[in-house]
C-alpha cells in the first residue's frame, strides 16, 4: 500500500507480538522505530491494559517486557505508524548494493532486496532447526572499540544509542574467534552467518546452550570482549 517503516524487517520470522519483546530488528531498523502503543493482558488482574511506546523501556533487543512485565502479561495487538514518505534506510553495504542493483530506494526493491541478503546469509528454519540471531551485538565503551579497530583495521564498527559508546558486529567476532561453521556433535554455528547457532538433527536444548557458551568464551578469550545471547535463555 506505499506504507514506509517496516520495509528493512521484511522475513523476520515470528507473531506480531513478539515484536515488541525482543524489539526486533535488522539492517539499521528496529520495531520501536514504527512502534506506538502495545495492548495487553494483565495475567494478575485480568484487565485489559494499553503501554505507549515511551513507557515501553525499548532497547537494543530489549523492552520492560523482556524484565519487569516478563510473564505478567500477554500481548494482544501492537499499533504501528508508517508513512507515505519515503523514507529509505540504507545504511549498511549490502542493502545498498543490493537495492542499486534493483534500479534505486524503492519501497519494492528495499523490500526484496533485504529478502534475497537473507535468504543467502541466513537457513530456513523449515529445512535446519535455529533461533535466528542468538547473539546480541555487543556495545563497548569507545576507547576500547578504538583500541579494538587499531589491532583489527578491518573490524566492522558502528554508533551506538549510547553516548561514547560503540556497537562492534558479534557475527565478526565469532568468525574471527574460529567459531564461524564450528560443529559439536549435535549442533553447530552455521557457516554463512556466525550469530546464527544450528540444529543439526536431534540436538537437546542443553547442547545448543552448552556451545552457546563456548563461543562467547572464544570471543571472550580473543578479544577480551563479552557477548550476550539475543535468545531468551530461562
Amino acid at each position: 500500500r506505499g506504507l514506509w517503516g517496516i520495509e528493512n524487517l521484511s522475513l523476520i520470522p515470528g507473531k506480531a507480538g513478539a515484536a515488541p519483546v525482543q524489539n526486533i530488528g535488522a539492517y539499521g531498523r528496529e520495531a520501536k522505530d514504527v512502534i506506538e502503543r502495545v495492548e495487553m493482558y494483565c495475567v494478575e488482574s485480568g484487565s485489559m491494559l494499553t503501554l505507549d511506546a515511551a513507557h515501553c523501556e525499548f532497547g537494543y533487543r530489549e523492552s520492560v517486557f523482556k524484565h519487569a512485565l516478563k510473564g505478567r502479561v500477554v500481548i494482544t495487538a501492537v499499533e504501528i505508524a508508517l508513512t507515505r514518505t519515503p523514507q529509505p534506510h540504507l545504511g549498511y553495504g549490502d542493502v545498498e548494493r543490493e537495492v542499486e542493483a534493483r534500479g534505486g530506494a524503492t519501497l519494492r526493491n528495499i523490500r526484496e532486496a533485504i529478502i534475497a541478503i537473507r535468504r543467502t546469509k541466513l537457513p530456513d528454519t523449515a529445512e535446519l532447526g535455529n533461533a535466528g540471531s542468538f547473539f546480541k551485538n555487543p556495545v563497548v565503551d569507545q576507547p576500547v572499540a578504538e583500541r579494538l579497530k587499531t589491532e583489527w583495521p578491518d573490524m566492522p564498527l558502528y554508533p551506538a544509542q549510547e553516548p561514547g559508546k560503540a556497537k562492534l558486529a558479534a557475527g565478526w567476532l565469532i568468525d574471527k574467534a574460529g567459531m564461524k561453521g564450528y560443529r559439536e556433535g549435535r549442533v553447530g554455528v552455521h557457516e554463512r552467518q556466525a550469530l546464527v547457532l544450528v540444529n543439526l538433527g536431534g540436538a537437546t536444548g542443553s547442547e545448543v546452550i552448552a556451545l552457546a557458551r563456548k563461543v562467547q568464551t572464544a570471543v571472550r578469550d580473543r578479544f577480551g570482549v563479552e557477548i550476550d545471547t539475543e535468545v531468551n535463555i530461562l
